[in-house]
């Protein structure tokens, strides 16, 4: 897809939308609307992390960042939306439900404005008042993406205390509300699941389907199983296991809904990432140990944190113990004992090599190529789902002149979104992750390289190095051009729908190939 030329027809099309609707005072909230959507395509993408409660959605999200930014615990549920955005220095806005101005505060006290505290009545009474807490950090992550962390959905059976289940009673809904319009004003999501493989398939579904989805698509949603260290004791490698549970979530329930999902140890992330020199050490204590002496410590989770050993002084004291337990938990000691073994004797790429091992590097790649790539593309897509809301309910109270100019706006936006190729290539996407399409292997890959997935320029779309020429560039998307059109034309064995499919890839690697043609003019 051609970004540039996209931006521009955008560009046209939302400058005619703001200047028909500036001076109207009938079309002012449309107005706005088309505003806020317009400022949007130049801001990071907003992608909500979502699940149900204790779902370890903002372990996750502090995986993610590479550190601790905001609150976790054992508290049972986070109260409020953490909307974090980059900035230079640290900063935090709290936005108030009763449009009250928004209130800096200190950093420092993110944690108490988000979990919630009912030793105090007022202060559980002021953290219902918050409507989300907007936070600025230099971290460079945050300059592609706006995260969101959500409070989650509320749900009976996720309630492992009777404290837990109390206030899902009194407060779930609001929570869940909270949740399900962040979901659906956010450009992507990422939903968690964290559950075992015995739970039925039923409840799964219901999660997903209850939590109101507006965007949501395979394009722009991606599913996780968190919580995987805890497979452990299931074997020697729980990802395997998360594995097993991903693919049958989503081959069984999930294909058409999500990209795909992918399972994460979630605290070996986490805790790989912000491990300290003196738990390297104790790691390096531990390691030390026979295999099977290890093996026992760290099987009992109780005996491995509180138990002293006098006659066994090789074994680290209990709170050394306790510290890696809370940092890795058991199977990130496991892990990083044996790699240890295996040479990794340095703090920096024992980390590396931990994280590599959580999942989370193959989620955080994943975020970068399928969200990151099409970034604009799904933005100008979430915008013109809301315009389109908009103007079909102001239609509702308008006429005359007015009523005319809604449609006209309207009618630009649609046009915008049936001709624009990029939009296309999405519908043809979309058609592929519902199952819809006859493509072989080969097909999927250049149809996923050419939307984009392995990066937006002519090199990545056409599966080049960045030291590819331009003849050969023009070579392969000669070839690809010749064989999407013979699928095109494959009236015998293929389906109208993949047929249809095959023609609007064809075209563009027609569009790629006089881009090409384009840049070497250039050059004369």
């Amino acid at each position: 897809m051609d970004n540039r030329a996209l931006r521009d027809r955008a560009e046209e099309v939302f400058q005619f939308a703001l200047g028909c609707t500036m001076n109207r005072p009938k079309l002012q909230n449309l107005y706005r609307k088309i505003d806020q959507c317009y400022q949007q395509l130049d801001l990071p993408m907003r992608v909500a992390i979502v699940g149900m409660i204790k779902a370890g959605k903002s372990t996750m999200m502090n995986a993610l960042l590479g550190e601790k930014i905001v609150a976790t615990g054992t508290v049972e549920a986070t109260f409020n939306v953490n909307w974090l955005k980059y900035g230079e220095s640290k900063s935090l806005l709290v936005h108030y439900k009763n449009g009250s101005p928004p209130e800096p505060k200190s950093f420092e006290e993110l944690e108490d404005l988000t979990l919630r505290a009912e030793a105090n009545s007022d202060s559980f009474n002021y953290l219902l008042s918050i409507k989300y807490i907007e936070l600025s950090y230099p971290n460079p992550i945050l300059k592609k993406f706006n995260l969101i962390d959500t409070p989650g959905l509320a749900s009976a059976y996720e309630a492992d205390s009777e404290n837990t289940k109390n206030f899902l009673q009194l407060h779930g809904q609001e929570l869940t509300q909270a949740t399900q319009e962040e979901a659906s004003n956010a450009d992507a999501v990422i939903y968690l699941f964290a559950k075992s493989f015995s739970e039925s398939s039923q409840n799964t579904m219901a999660e997903f389907q209850g939590a109101a989805f507006g965007q949501a698509t395979p394009i722009n949603a991606i599913g996780v199983l968190t919580k995987v260290d805890d497979y452990w004791s299931d074997g020697e490698e729980p990802i395997l296991k998360g594995r097993e549970i991903t693919e049958r979530l989503q081959s069984e329930h999930l294909r058409g809904a999500l990209y795909t999902t992918l399972p994460v140890c979630g605290l070996l992330a986490f805790g790989a990432q912000t491990l300290t020199p003196e738990e390297f050490d104790t790691l390096m204590q531990l390691a030390a140990l026979p295999e099977s002496r290890l093996r026992s410590l760290v099987k009992n989770a109780t005996r491995l944190r509180e138990r002293e050993y006098p006659k066994e002084p090789e074994i680290p004291p209990a709170d050394k113990r306790k510290l890696v337990l809370d940092r890795l938990g058991q199977y990130g000691i496991w892990l990083a004992a044996n790699l240890i073994r295996s040479g990794t004797r340095e703090k920096e790429l024992l980390a590396r090599k931990l994280f590599q091992r959580s999942g989370a590097s193959e989620l955080l790649d994943l975020i970068k190529s399928h969200f990151g790539n099409r970034a604009f593309l799904i933005k100008l897509s979430v915008a013109l789902q809301q315009i389109k809301a908009a103007c079909f309910m102001e239609k509702q109270r308008l006429e005359g002149a007015d009523f005319q100019m809604v449609a006209d706006i309207a009618g630009e936006f649609e046009r915008l979104e049936v001709e624009e190729q990029g939009f296309q290539q999405l519908a043809v996407l979309h058609s592929y992750y519902q199952g819809e399409l006859g493509f072989n292997k080969d097909e999927v890959r250049q149809l996923q390289a050419v939307t984009g997935e392995n990066g937006t320029s002519l090199k990545a779309r056409l599966e080049l190095g960045e030291n590819a020429t331009d003849a050969e560039m023009t070579h392969v998307a000669q070839q690809r051009v010749q064989s999407w059109r013979q699928r095109a034309n494959d009236y015998m064995s293929a389906d109208s729908q993949t047929i249809e499919a095959a023609t609007v890839i064809a075209h563009s690697y027609e569009q790629i190939l006089y881009q090409i043609a384009q840049q070497e003019d250039s050059y004369a």
